[in-house]
């Protein structure tokens, strides 16, 4: 599996300014429910089961203004010391982007090109010396050579909302909202030339690569998501059946040909969402049982072969999710709980280690800060059923 970190924007809303410590999701703004057609299963809700593993603050960095709500909102971890968190100055207004180098006990900033303004919001690292990242609303691609940041591509309008980075010379930049609107489209890179993309691919949202020759896509048709997978040469259409049905999806995961996650949520018609996973193996889909009442984030793989999903509560609770799972069903969720309120919004498993990095941020009275968590994957927490 070839890793990337998908779109993300981290929304802390100062507690000075509601009373209360807010956080939005990626997947907040979805509030159209889900389509209620098909013959997909509706399983009884899983009860959430609060895992024993407590993640601990590891850094605070706040940015910008003293009434910025700071933070981040991608991390890529490319050794046991070595990682890239990604994020902004002000998510909710004029910002200015921040990329930092972490080892486990120390944060350092990089510098990056002049005049880029918004958020980086999606990272993606084939090697320690060749690391790539986007911004959405600033609609740039940024590439780190081992020596320094420089802008490989920039569009003049839209927005980018997933970057799959296979090699220094393979990579792929997605522009489609999850209402399935166009905005740059999707664009290959081969190492010397930017390609835009037509047809039925033009319309992916987010990616995930299995190998360089085998990726896995969400693509938005105005509204209605469907799968889509490239085999080297062309992208066609996945038939899923019914596994899909009624899910707003909001990430994809490809650890191998017979092993892909999709993540996403099961809204009722009054705006309540589920989490819903739905799995791969080779043969057919299948969907685990509904999850805790929150908006999904982001997938990452564990090394145990499950997998770990970021998400927002529901209710007005400003905590942050990490919940496992595995295809035997819903796992223990870790909830993050620090400060006046707390986001996640990534999650990276440290190689080589049996530890957990997270990166979202924290509310403040007049802001936010930026934050990084650490904390054990501890092999209690492994996914069962339930």
């Amino acid at each position: 599996m070839l890793r990337f970190r998908p779109a993300a924007v981290l929304v802390l809303v100062p507690a000075a300014a509601l009373g209360v410590g807010v956080f939005s999701g990626p997947a907040a703004a979805r509030t159209t429910p889900a389509a209620s057609g098909g013959s997909a299963p509706a399983p009884t809700p899983a009860a959430a089961r609060t895992s024993a593993t407590v993640m601990r603050v590891a850094t605070i960095r706040h940015y910008g203004q003293p009434g910025n709500a700071s933070g981040f909102s991608a991390i890529v971890a490319t050794g046991a010391r070595q990682a890239w968190a990604f994020g902004g100055t002000n998510p909710g207004g004029p910002s200015t982007p921040i990329a930092a180098r972490w080892n486990g006990t120390e944060l350092t900033p990089s510098a990056l090109p002049t005049g880029l303004t918004g958020f980086i919001n999606d990272a993606s690292a084939p090697a320690a010396n060749d690391i790539w990242a986007a911004g959405q609303f600033g609609r740039y691609v940024l590439h780190w050579d081992g020596q320094r940041w420089r802008i490989a591509h920039q569009w003049r309008t839209g927005q980018i909302t997933g970057l799959t980075a296979i090699s220094a010379g393979n990579v792929w930049v997605f522009g489609t909202t999850t209402a399935g609107s166009r905005m740059v489209g999707t664009w290959h890179f081969d190492g010397t030339t930017w390609r835009q993309v037509t047809g039925q691919a033009g319309t992916i949202y987010r990616a995930s690569a299995a190998s360089r020759n085998d990726l896995w896509a969400i693509a938005a048709n105005s509204g209605h998501d469907v799968i889509l997978r490239y085999d080297g040469r062309t992208w066609s259409r996945v038939r899923t059946g019914p596994a899909l049905n009624g899910i707003q999806q909001e990430d994809i995961l490809a650890v191998s040909n017979r092993d892909v996650w999709v993540a996403g949520d099961q809204v009722s018609r009054t705006g309540s969402p589920r989490l819903e996973l739905v799995h791969w193996n080779g043969i057919r889909w299948s969907r685990l049982g509904s999850g805790p009442a929150a908006w999904a984030g982001r997938l990452t793989p564990d090394p145990n072969g499950d997998v770990l999903l970021t998400a927002t509560p529901a209710t007005a609770s400003a905590t942050g999710m990490i919940v496992h799972a595995s295809a035997r069903g819903w796992g223990p969720t870790i909830v993050v709980a620090d400060g006046l309120g707390s986001g996640v919004s990534d999650v990276a498993v440290v190689p080589r280690t049996s530890s957990l990095w997270a990166t979202g941020g924290i509310l403040t009275r007049v802001g936010g800060a930026a934050a990084i968590w650490s904390g054990p994957l501890a092999g209690a927490d492994r996914a069962d059923n339930i």
